[in-house]
Protein backbone atom coordinates (compact mmCIF):
# COMPACT_ATOMS: atom_id res chain seq x y z
CA UNK A 1 0.00 0.00 0.00
CA UNK A 2 1.21 3.41 -0.44
CA UNK A 3 2.34 5.08 2.74
CA UNK A 4 1.89 8.98 3.46
CA UNK A 5 3.51 10.41 6.38
CA UNK A 6 3.85 13.50 8.48
CA UNK A 7 6.48 15.23 10.15
CA UNK A 8 5.66 16.15 13.63
CA UNK A 9 8.71 18.93 15.22
CA UNK A 10 9.55 18.69 18.40
CA UNK A 11 12.94 19.06 19.92
CA UNK A 12 15.03 15.40 20.76
CA UNK A 13 14.57 14.48 24.00
CA UNK A 14 11.87 17.83 25.07
CA UNK A 15 9.04 17.03 26.88
CA UNK A 16 6.86 16.77 23.91
CA UNK A 17 9.48 14.38 22.23
CA UNK A 18 9.24 11.82 24.62
CA UNK A 19 5.37 12.53 24.95
CA UNK A 20 4.99 11.89 21.57
CA UNK A 21 7.00 8.63 21.77
CA UNK A 22 5.28 7.26 24.60
CA UNK A 23 1.84 7.34 22.38
CA UNK A 24 3.75 5.57 19.43
CA UNK A 25 5.73 2.99 18.62
CA UNK A 26 9.20 3.95 17.08
CA UNK A 27 12.01 2.22 15.87
CA UNK A 28 13.52 1.51 18.96
CA UNK A 29 10.23 0.34 20.07
CA UNK A 30 10.25 -2.44 17.19
CA UNK A 31 14.03 -3.75 17.76
CA UNK A 32 11.78 -4.82 21.46
CA UNK A 33 9.26 -5.90 20.09
CA UNK A 34 10.98 -8.26 17.65
CA UNK A 35 13.29 -9.41 21.02
CA UNK A 36 16.36 -8.28 19.68
CA UNK A 37 17.43 -6.00 21.84
CA UNK A 38 20.13 -6.15 24.93
CA UNK A 39 18.38 -3.58 27.20
CA UNK A 40 14.67 -4.08 27.27
CA UNK A 41 12.58 -6.60 27.14
CA UNK A 42 8.75 -6.80 25.72
CA UNK A 43 7.30 -6.71 28.83
CA UNK A 44 8.95 -3.87 30.44
CA UNK A 45 7.86 -1.77 27.15
CA UNK A 46 4.54 -2.77 27.76
CA UNK A 47 5.11 -1.87 30.95
CA UNK A 48 6.01 1.50 30.60
CA UNK A 49 3.64 1.79 27.05
CA UNK A 50 0.71 1.43 29.48
CA UNK A 51 2.26 3.45 32.62
CA UNK A 52 2.21 0.75 34.95
CA UNK A 53 6.11 1.96 35.35
CA UNK A 54 7.75 4.87 34.83
CA UNK A 55 10.16 4.98 31.21
CA UNK A 56 13.95 4.16 32.24
CA UNK A 57 16.11 6.98 32.55
CA UNK A 58 18.82 7.57 29.60
CA UNK A 59 22.12 5.55 30.57
CA UNK A 60 26.02 5.70 29.92
CA UNK A 61 25.54 4.43 26.76
CA UNK A 62 23.15 6.50 25.80
CA UNK A 63 24.53 10.02 26.86
CA UNK A 64 27.76 8.96 25.14
CA UNK A 65 25.97 8.75 22.35
CA UNK A 66 24.06 12.05 22.72
CA UNK A 67 27.37 13.97 23.55
CA UNK A 68 29.24 12.37 20.56
CA UNK A 69 26.01 12.78 17.80
CA UNK A 70 27.32 15.70 16.46
CA UNK A 71 31.34 14.31 15.83
CA UNK A 72 29.97 11.08 14.06
CA UNK A 73 28.35 13.48 11.49
CA UNK A 74 30.58 15.72 10.59
CA UNK A 75 32.88 12.17 10.37
CA UNK A 76 30.11 10.70 7.87
CA UNK A 77 29.81 14.03 5.90
CA UNK A 78 34.15 13.89 5.52
CA UNK A 79 34.51 10.29 4.20
CA UNK A 80 31.19 10.44 1.88
CA UNK A 81 31.05 13.95 0.54
CA UNK A 82 27.21 13.72 1.81
CA UNK A 83 25.55 16.81 2.96
CA UNK A 84 23.29 16.10 6.75
CA UNK A 85 20.09 17.40 7.74
CA UNK A 86 18.97 17.27 11.57
CA UNK A 87 16.02 16.20 12.13
CA UNK A 88 14.22 17.63 15.31
CA UNK A 89 11.01 15.88 15.39
CA UNK A 90 9.05 12.64 15.09
CA UNK A 91 7.78 11.19 11.58
CA UNK A 92 4.62 9.45 12.05
CA UNK A 93 2.75 7.88 9.49
CA UNK A 94 -0.66 9.65 8.62
CA UNK A 95 -2.93 6.52 8.41
CA UNK A 96 -1.39 4.82 11.50
CA UNK A 97 0.20 7.52 13.63
CA UNK A 98 1.20 5.65 16.31
CA UNK A 99 3.37 3.88 14.11
CA UNK A 100 6.33 6.28 14.03
CA UNK A 101 10.13 7.20 14.02
CA UNK A 102 12.99 10.02 15.45
CA UNK A 103 15.05 10.26 12.24
CA UNK A 104 19.02 11.08 13.50
CA UNK A 105 19.69 12.89 10.16
CA UNK A 106 18.76 12.55 6.59
CA UNK A 107 20.66 13.66 3.58
CA UNK A 108 20.84 16.91 1.52
CA UNK A 109 19.21 15.96 -1.89
CA UNK A 110 19.12 11.86 -1.61
CA UNK A 111 16.28 10.00 -0.38
CA UNK A 112 18.21 7.72 2.52
CA UNK A 113 18.86 8.70 5.85
CA UNK A 114 21.44 7.97 8.54
CA UNK A 115 21.55 6.50 11.83
CA UNK A 116 24.46 7.65 14.25
CA UNK A 117 25.72 5.27 17.22
CA UNK A 118 28.28 5.01 19.66
CA UNK A 119 29.35 1.35 20.77
CA UNK A 120 31.87 -0.36 22.53
CA UNK A 121 30.33 -3.78 22.20
CA UNK A 122 31.75 -6.68 20.66
CA UNK A 123 28.45 -7.23 18.91
CA UNK A 124 30.11 -4.84 16.22
CA UNK A 125 32.90 -7.27 15.14
CA UNK A 126 30.04 -10.28 14.60
CA UNK A 127 27.83 -8.22 12.41
CA UNK A 128 27.88 -5.32 9.37
CA UNK A 129 25.20 -4.48 11.76
CA UNK A 130 23.45 -6.08 14.44
CA UNK A 131 20.01 -6.84 14.22
CA UNK A 132 18.84 -4.89 16.86
CA UNK A 133 19.57 -2.01 15.02
CA UNK A 134 18.62 -3.43 11.70
CA UNK A 135 14.89 -3.84 12.84
CA UNK A 136 15.74 -0.20 13.90
CA UNK A 137 16.86 1.22 10.77
CA UNK A 138 14.22 -1.11 9.11
CA UNK A 139 11.13 0.38 11.04
CA UNK A 140 12.85 3.97 9.73
CA UNK A 141 12.15 3.20 5.95
CA UNK A 142 9.05 1.56 6.76
CA UNK A 143 7.89 4.84 8.09
CA UNK A 144 9.71 7.32 5.32
CA UNK A 145 9.86 5.13 2.75
CA UNK A 146 13.52 5.93 1.99
CA UNK A 147 15.11 3.25 0.19
CA UNK A 148 18.43 3.17 2.34
CA UNK A 149 19.59 4.23 6.16
CA UNK A 150 23.47 4.55 6.31
CA UNK A 151 24.99 3.42 9.44
CA UNK A 152 27.56 5.43 11.13
CA UNK A 153 29.26 4.18 14.12
CA UNK A 154 31.84 5.10 16.15
CA UNK A 155 32.91 2.39 17.82
CA UNK A 156 35.63 1.91 20.80
CA UNK A 157 39.54 2.99 19.70
CA UNK A 158 37.60 5.66 17.79
CA UNK A 159 37.20 3.36 14.88
CA UNK A 160 34.35 5.16 12.62
CA UNK A 161 32.64 2.56 10.10
CA UNK A 162 29.85 3.07 7.72
CA UNK A 163 27.69 0.25 6.93
CA UNK A 164 24.25 0.78 4.56
CA UNK A 165 21.39 -1.24 5.34
CA UNK A 166 18.52 -1.04 2.26
CA UNK A 167 14.63 -1.47 2.81
CA UNK A 168 13.49 -5.23 2.63
CA UNK A 169 9.83 -4.88 2.37
CA UNK A 170 9.14 -8.22 3.80
CA UNK A 171 10.75 -7.85 6.75
CA UNK A 172 9.17 -4.01 7.39
CA UNK A 173 5.95 -6.10 6.95
CA UNK A 174 7.08 -8.64 9.57
CA UNK A 175 7.84 -5.86 12.06
CA UNK A 176 4.64 -3.78 11.74
CA UNK A 177 2.67 -7.00 12.17
CA UNK A 178 4.64 -7.47 15.71
CA UNK A 179 3.66 -4.12 16.32
CA UNK A 180 0.33 -4.56 15.75
CA UNK A 181 0.02 -7.61 18.05
CA UNK A 182 2.18 -5.91 20.54
CA UNK A 183 -0.54 -2.43 20.13
CA UNK A 184 -3.68 -5.22 21.21
CA UNK A 185 -1.57 -6.02 24.21
CA UNK A 186 -1.38 -2.35 25.56
CA UNK A 187 -4.89 -1.40 24.43
CA UNK A 188 -6.20 -4.57 25.93
CA UNK A 189 -3.75 -4.96 29.30
CA UNK A 190 -2.86 -8.23 28.31
CA UNK A 191 1.01 -8.37 29.26
CA UNK A 192 3.30 -10.46 26.97
CA UNK A 193 5.44 -13.44 28.05
CA UNK A 194 7.79 -12.68 31.00
CA UNK A 195 11.30 -13.82 31.01
CA UNK A 196 13.88 -13.77 33.51
CA UNK A 197 14.84 -10.20 33.54
CA UNK A 198 11.66 -8.91 34.27
CA UNK A 199 11.84 -9.78 38.02
CA UNK A 200 12.68 -5.96 39.13
CA UNK A 201 9.55 -5.09 36.59
CA UNK A 202 7.19 -7.47 37.53
CA UNK A 203 7.73 -6.60 41.33
CA UNK A 204 6.50 -2.75 40.51
CA UNK A 205 3.85 -3.75 38.29
CA UNK A 206 2.35 -6.37 40.53
CA UNK A 207 3.67 -4.64 44.50
CA UNK A 208 2.86 -6.94 47.21
CA UNK A 209 -0.08 -5.93 49.28
CA UNK A 210 -1.36 -8.80 50.94
CA UNK A 211 -0.19 -11.18 53.49
CA UNK A 212 -2.11 -14.20 51.42
CA UNK A 213 -0.27 -17.25 50.13
CA UNK A 214 -1.44 -18.23 46.50
CA UNK A 215 -3.05 -21.64 46.26
CA UNK A 216 -0.58 -23.17 43.42
CA UNK A 217 -1.92 -24.94 40.78
CA UNK A 218 -1.27 -28.37 38.46
CA UNK A 219 1.03 -26.64 36.05
CA UNK A 220 2.80 -24.34 39.35
CA UNK A 221 3.47 -27.51 40.67
CA UNK A 222 5.40 -28.63 37.85
CA UNK A 223 7.50 -25.54 37.49
CA UNK A 224 8.41 -25.61 41.23
CA UNK A 225 9.82 -29.18 41.04
CA UNK A 226 11.53 -28.28 38.18
CA UNK A 227 13.06 -24.98 39.87
CA UNK A 228 14.00 -27.16 42.58
CA UNK A 229 15.23 -29.71 40.84
CA UNK A 230 17.53 -26.67 38.67
CA UNK A 231 18.31 -25.22 42.06
CA UNK A 232 19.50 -28.06 43.49
CA UNK A 233 21.92 -28.31 40.74
CA UNK A 234 23.40 -24.94 40.84
CA UNK A 235 24.04 -25.47 44.13
CA UNK A 236 25.90 -28.35 43.13
CA UNK A 237 27.74 -26.54 40.41
CA UNK A 238 28.45 -23.61 43.07
CA UNK A 239 30.05 -25.86 44.91
CA UNK A 240 32.09 -27.25 42.26
CA UNK A 241 33.43 -24.21 41.23
CA UNK A 242 34.25 -22.57 44.81
CA UNK A 243 36.35 -26.22 45.14
CA UNK A 244 38.53 -25.67 41.54
CA UNK A 245 38.54 -21.38 42.76
CA UNK A 246 39.97 -22.78 46.00
CA UNK A 247 42.80 -24.86 44.08
CA UNK A 248 43.65 -21.73 41.71
CA UNK A 249 43.91 -19.38 44.47
CA UNK A 250 46.51 -22.04 46.57
CA UNK A 251 48.04 -21.83 43.44
CA UNK A 252 48.34 -17.95 43.36
CA UNK A 253 49.70 -17.78 46.92
CA UNK A 254 50.84 -14.26 47.67
CA UNK A 255 50.67 -13.33 44.40
CA UNK A 256 48.40 -11.36 42.18
CA UNK A 257 47.56 -13.68 39.59
CA UNK A 258 48.48 -16.53 37.50
CA UNK A 259 48.87 -17.42 33.79
CA UNK A 260 48.38 -20.39 31.79
CA UNK A 261 48.08 -21.68 28.15
CA UNK A 262 45.30 -18.78 27.21
CA UNK A 263 44.00 -18.09 29.99
CA UNK A 264 44.75 -16.41 33.14
CA UNK A 265 43.51 -15.64 36.48
CA UNK A 266 43.91 -12.79 39.28
CA UNK A 267 43.20 -12.96 43.14
CA UNK A 268 43.74 -9.69 43.64
CA UNK A 269 43.25 -7.40 47.18
CA UNK A 270 41.01 -4.69 46.72
CA UNK A 271 41.64 -0.74 47.73
CA UNK A 272 40.89 -0.03 51.45
CA UNK A 273 37.74 2.24 51.55
CA UNK A 274 36.66 4.29 54.12
CA UNK A 275 32.76 4.59 55.53
CA UNK A 276 31.69 7.58 57.77
CA UNK A 277 28.90 6.49 60.55
CA UNK A 278 26.93 9.64 60.43
CA UNK A 279 24.87 8.47 62.58
CA UNK A 280 27.79 8.72 65.19
CA UNK A 281 28.78 12.17 63.73
CA UNK A 282 25.28 13.44 64.32
CA UNK A 283 25.39 12.08 68.24
CA UNK A 284 28.77 13.33 68.53
CA UNK A 285 27.85 17.01 66.95
CA UNK A 286 24.66 16.71 69.07
CA UNK A 287 22.28 17.85 66.17
CA UNK A 288 19.20 17.52 67.22
CA UNK A 289 16.49 14.71 66.44
CA UNK A 290 13.95 17.20 64.38
CA UNK A 291 17.06 18.22 62.20
CA UNK A 292 18.17 14.59 61.22
CA UNK A 293 14.44 13.13 61.03
CA UNK A 294 14.00 15.74 58.60
CA UNK A 295 17.23 14.71 56.73
CA UNK A 296 16.17 10.98 56.68
CA UNK A 297 13.88 9.07 53.93
CA UNK A 298 12.15 6.55 53.79
CA UNK A 299 13.89 3.72 50.80
CA UNK A 300 11.37 1.14 49.79
CA UNK A 301 12.01 -2.34 50.75
CA UNK A 302 12.75 -5.00 47.59
CA UNK A 303 10.86 -7.60 47.05
CA UNK A 304 12.85 -10.93 47.74
CA UNK A 305 12.09 -14.38 46.01
CA UNK A 306 12.66 -17.48 48.40
CA UNK A 307 12.18 -20.54 47.47
CA UNK A 308 12.49 -23.98 49.88
CA UNK A 309 10.43 -27.35 50.13
CA UNK A 310 8.25 -27.84 53.03
CA UNK A 311 5.24 -25.24 52.13
CA UNK A 312 4.00 -22.25 53.65
CA UNK A 313 5.73 -20.73 57.08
Amino acid sequence: MGKQYEFVKAEQRSPEWFALRKGGITATDAAVIAGLSEYKTRFQLWAEKTGAVDEQPAGEAATRGILLEQAVADWYTLETGRKLKRSNGVVRLVEIPWAMASLDRTVVREPGLVEIKTSVSPRWSLYPVPPEFVAQVQWQMFITGAPWVDVAVLLGGLKFRCERVKADLNYQTELYQKAVQFRNLIETGWAPELVGEDSDTLAKVVPQTTEEWAQASGSIERVAALYAEKLYESKLLDQELQNLAISLKEAIGKGVGIVGAGWQATWKQNKASRKTDWRAVAEAAKVPQEIVDAHTQEVPGARVFKFKDGGAE
